[in-house]
């Protein structure tokens, strides 16, 4: 006991000798420093933009038939037919990516960037957030209330999507007059040093701002006060070719620095390229024109005349043929099945990182969050609803053309089992003269545009063929030809009947503790889900 007394004593002389200053002098970790320079925090924040897509693209790239799970009555298999998996949080990383992984760490750069007069930093990271909530609104709908965010409360209220679409071009705009500033301590050569997308670029992070103002406007085209001349003037100050492409890029050599698609992270052993995916390059719905994309981008089976499966032995190129998967039905792995369906890595097996991937699905493959083919889709559609179908014939033949340059240098030649190759630039100019592919600008139609955006989407940009889908509200008449809504099984129970509009918020950080905010906006209801969007409606 005296011991005891003694030691009790003495923290308390000590505690009334050190200072609180120096009590956090103590709590100092040199291992792990609170406070970083701005361009160590940068590097983290923007390999977040792509994984909060790469995580949710898994179910999105089936709202939009992508792709399918090869399986049926399995856990997720709610996603193919339009629903989602109550009580998880699949389906929330966008949610988890915009106020955690992102998050107070954004506001932590913009803070210092702020303080240290880096007004390219700052600029930068106002167009990151704007582009977190353009994403989040585009995927979820009603955000949290912005003058509550990143505050210390214990619940928090919702915005609607108005709202935060206001927010985006408040911030972008700020974000590019910072760019424009030139004083204080504005350096190329400093924020190089953490921005890992454009190097510091003032110039291209503008464009990807005028980029990100031009999906804003243009989603709202069911708007009276849409505005295709707004939406063009942004194409025409975004992405001026695929030099300006917005790219997050990986190493692919250790586990936490490849690619979320890769066959070394293997998470997408399961899924199989759908029949309406096939259908946008096999010549089925364009006439009879094959796509020299689809052999560099889907997966070929074996040929129907071919008796052996692929193995160490590549199978007749020749022979090949290009199946997809009906939604919600088992994709056979059988080796026996000769039009079995490999896995986007072009095998039958589980991922390694031995197996160098395919396409965008390799451990290096760097992950677009934007690029220039996507940015003449829009500015094709603008033009198109305008009237003036020169411009949108110009725009939309630059988005395939730009598209076809993307997949060549996203494309890995192999000699073995899928045999690949770039596309020639024969090829290319015999794919754009066929009129099947680029008709008369009089002979244009929506249709032709929002599919080849679709092709030239493919793999990466779900969200934004997601969103297109939604403003045409999932027209497979006269937009999306051939495109069916009626998966095995029916449409998810919960829907009642109707298509999926929006993801609901993240299970744990708002069903869990947020739920009285979430009555407010219905998300309460089993089918909040197929409630419409704001920007899809007139």
């Amino acid at each position: 006991m005296k011991n005891i007394k003694k030691y009790i004593a003495a923290f308390g002389l000590m505690a009334t000798i050190v200072s609180c200053e120096n009590l956090e002098e103590l709590n100092v970790n040199p291992s792990f420093p609170v406070d970083v320079s701005a361009t160590a925090l940068m590097p983290p924040i923007e390999q977040q933009m792509a994984v909060g897509l790469q995580f949710d693209n898994r179910i999105l790239g089936r709202y939009i038939q992508n792709f399918s799970i090869a399986t049926v009555n399995t856990a997720g298999s709610q996603w193919d037919q339009y629903g989602y998996q109550a009580n998880s949080d699949v389906g929330g990383e966008i949610w988890k990516m915009a106020y955690f992984s992102i998050g107070l760490n954004l506001s932590k750069l913009q803070e210092k960037a702020i303080a240290e007069e880096r007004h390219d930093i700052t600029g930068i990271s106002k167009i990151i957030r704007a582009w977190s909530w353009q994403v989040a609104t585009d995927y979820h709908s009603e955000l949290i209330d912005f003058d509550q965010v990143f505050t210390q409360r214990l619940s928090f209220d919702y915005v609607g999507q108005e709202k935060v679409y206001a927010e985006v071009v408040r911030l972008l705009n700020e974000g590019v007059s910072d760019l424009a500033r030139t004083d204080g301590n504005v350096s190329q050569t400093y924020t190089a040093g953490g921005d890992k997308m454009y190097g510091g670029d003032r110039s291209k992070w503008v464009k990807f701002a005028y980029g990100v103002l031009a999906r804003n406007l243009n989603n709202q085209i069911n708007k009276a006060s849409y505005n295709p001349d707004k939406v063009i003037e942004y194409c025409d100050k975004s992405l001026a070719s695929n030099a300006d492409n917005a790219l997050i890029r990986y190493n692919g050599t250790i586990a936490a620095d490849i690619n979320f698609y890769g066959p070394g992270r293997s998470n997408f052993n399961t899924f199989r390229q759908t029949d309406f995916a096939v259908r946008t390059m096999n010549g089925i719905i364009f006439g009879g024109a094959v796509d020299p994309r689809m052999s560099r981008v889907l997966v070929p089976s074996v040929g129907a005349s071919e008796t052996a499966p692929a193995s160490a032995t590549a199978p007749d190129p020749t022979k090949y043929t290009f199946n997809g998967n009906p939604l919600n039905t088992t994709a056979s792995t059988a080796a026996t099945n000769v039009s079995r369906i490999p896995n986007f890595w072009g095998t039958y097996t589980v991922g390694t990182q031995a197996n160098p991937g395919r396409y965008l699905f390799r451990d290096k493959a760097n992950f677009p969050l934007m690029t220039y083919a996507e940015i003449q889709f829009i500015k094709a559609e603008a033009a198109f609803i305008k009237g003036d179908k020169a411009l949108a014939i110009d725009a939309y033949k630059k988005g395939i053309d730009a598209s076809i340059d993307f997949v060549n240098a996203n494309t890995v030649v192999s000699t073995t089992f899928p045999i690949t190759t770039t596309i020639s630039a024969t090829e290319k100019s015999n794919f754009l003269a066929n009129t099947n592919i680029v008709p008369l600008a009089n002979d244009l139609t929506l249709s032709h545009i929002m599919l080849q955006k679709y092709v030239a989407l493919f793999g990466f940009g779900m969200l934004e063929t997601w969103t297109d889908m939604r403003k045409y509200h999932y027209d497979n008449q006269n937009i999306y030809k051939t495109m069916s809504y009626t998966p095995n099984g029916g449409l998810f129970v919960d829907n009642g009947g109707k298509m999926p509009y929006r993801v609901r918020p993240r299970f744990n950080s708002e069903y869990v503790w947020n739920f009285e905010a979430l009555k407010a906006i219905g998300a309460d209801k089993v089918d909040y889900h197929t409630l419409e969007m704001w920007f899809s409606k007139p």
